[in-house]
């Protein structure tokens, strides 16, 4: 053998001795190490809708909503278990009558632009909530609160009145004052940056595509290294906008999605890849709200009660959610007490009834949506009550249905936000006309009390006595029918690591603890851990 080849042999053997030892030593890091997210990947989600506004004070649809929730961030956001916890701020301080809040914000907080973010942002941002000339749909959460700057990065909040859940009011996302003071309150929504925002959330957008029709397609995303809670691990995100869940499914399906969510419960059955189907609880009711004044017949305990006896809700959720559901029996997303189901008796009352007892079910032209209201008219006609369903586009229902009440019964989802959800507009008897939310025009003075108090008091104990007294006063009563609490069936990749979803308030949450998912790992020893 020659010079040359005994040198070269020598090389292969140690080339081969240097992998098989570092192999050996990934072997090792593995067995000994602990895994550690890493920065990389790219996470592709389809999502139902277009966004028009992806601006906090105006988001209107599930698509606004979710494109806020990964571009802005607030003072707080929720955890993975639905609870308030701080972003933007440091801490917070609460005085002992509970009318003033006092925030500290984080040292170099910067928008996703490289721009300084303070407290004038921050005033800036609740005071244009605030603006009627903005028409924002968060403008009824700040009446009766003042802010005040206190310097760079301190805020005072003034209330005229105790409001326990106030800090879910902090989770608002906070818009840059350098980019949008120029830009005149009552021309909020046709600001350009309603679509190509700058915020301080844990993405920033890089690319706006859009359909030939003028329509956002798709938004291509990355990691915002200013984001208050740390860099995220995923490196892009990129949104795909759908017209409806059936095309959305092809391209899932296909493989040109990673991820999607709010999948109805029909389709997770077509679901059979290695995908991870995440069942997440959500704080909301869907319930068939009684208007007593458009049908008389209502006003009567025992015909409400003959309705709510001949209610199958466990078949509901069997049949329509498949089984994605919770049975409740009153205003807030708990499991019901009993299945009372009974639909011999719900007959025998109204045979007592000396006419036909005749009402028109209204609700939204969704597919799932129609497919209760279908199943709940065939269970009342069962019993003997003669129902006609009316359906309106969910673009027509606040001018049409909500504001005037044009209804009899209204098959409808009320969100009840918040570790310390705020029933009052939906069933204070103050909130009985538009643009109040008691869709069923209750009134109860020990609940308007009761609401009133839990509002007011920060006493752990008390407020749980609240609202076991609210839940059942109005149980008892029922002016709705209370159906179930549905589950967000949301679908990720099998390789996406560190999402952890217990519990949302709307669907858009799900992203709300995004910086924390990851795709790529390193492994690194424990000694090394702090």
């Amino acid at each position: 053998m020659t010079l040359k080849a005994e040198i070269f042999a020598l090389l292969v053997l140690a080339l081969i001795a240097l992998v098989s030892f570092l192999g050996i030593l990934s072997e090792i890091n593995k067995k000994f190490g602990v895994e550690v997210p890493a920065f990389g990947g790219t996470l592709r989600e389809g999502i139902i809708g277009s966004p028009r506004f992806i601006n906090p004070l105006l988001a209107q649809t599930d698509a606004d909503r979710d494109m806020v929730e990964l571009v802005y961030s607030g003072l707080f956001r929720y955890d993975s278990e639905g609870k308030v916890a701080p972003s933007l701020a440091e801490k917070y301080e609460i005085s002992p009558d509970g009318l003033n809040y006092k925030i500290t914000l984080k040292n170099k907080l910067y928008w996703s632009d490289g721009k300084n973010l303070t407290a004038d942002d921050i005033v800036f941002t609740v005071s244009l909530a605030k603006n009627p000339l903005v028409q924002s749909p968060k403008r009824a959460s700040w009446e009766g609160v003042e802010i005040e700057k206190v310097d760079e990065k301190t805020i005072n909040f003034h209330l005229s009145k105790p409001y326990s859940p106030f800090l879910e009011n902090l989770t608002l996302g906070i818009l840059p004052q350098h980019l949008w003071s120029d830009i005149p309150p009552s021309q909020t929504s046709f600001a350009a940056l309603n679509t190509e925002p700058v915020g301080a959330g844990p993405y920033k957008i890089i690319s706006v595509r859009r359909d030939a029709q003028g329509s956002i397609a798709s938004i291509k995303t990355q990691a915002n290294k200013y984001f208050s809670l740390g860099k995220p691990h995923v490196k892009t995100v990129i949104l795909y906008f759908y017209p409806d869940e059936e095309r959305a499914m092809r391209d899932f399906s296909s493989g040109a999605l990673d991820s999607l969510g709010a999948i109805s419960p029909k389709n997770i059955s077509k679901i059979s890849g290695g995908e991870k189907i995440n069942k997440i609880s959500l704080k909301r009711i869907i319930a068939v709200f009684l208007n007593q004044g458009s049908n008389k017949a209502f006003a009567s305990p025992d015909i409400r009660k003959a309705l709510n006896l001949a209610t199958g809700k466990k078949g509901l959720v069997d049949k329509i959610l498949m089984g994605y559901g919770t049975v409740i029996d009153g205003p807030l997303p708990r499991p019901a007490d009993e299945n009372i189901y009974d639909l011999e008796e719900a007959r025998a009352i109204l045979n007592k009834q000396k006419k036909e007892i005749a009402f028109t079910l209204t609700t939204v032209k969704t597919p799932e949506l129609l497919d209760i209201a279908e199943t709940l008219k065939n269970m009342w006609s069962s019993a003997g009550f003669k129902v006609e369903l009316k359906t309106f586009p969910v673009g027509d229902l606040e001018q049409s249905v909500i504001g005037p009440r044009r209804y009899d019964a209204f098959l409808y989802g009320e969100e009840v936000i918040g570790e310390n959800p705020d029933p009052f507009a939906f069933w204070h008897s103050s909130q009985r006309t538009h643009p109040g939310y008691n869709i069923a025009l209750y009134a109860n003075s020990r609940v308007d009390k009761a609401l009133e108090e839990v509002r007011a008091t920060e006493d752990p104990e008390k407020k749980a006595k609240l609202y076991d007294d609210i839940h059942r006063e109005i149980r008892r009563d029922l002016p709705a029918i209370f159906l179930f609490s549905p589950y967000f069936m949301y679908a990720t990749p099998p390789d996406l690591k560190g999402i952890d979803i217990k519990s949302v308030n709307t669907g858009s949450d799900r992203f709300s603890e995004i910086h924390k998912w990851y795709f790529k790992k390193d492994y690194i020893w424990k000694i090394f851990l702090n």
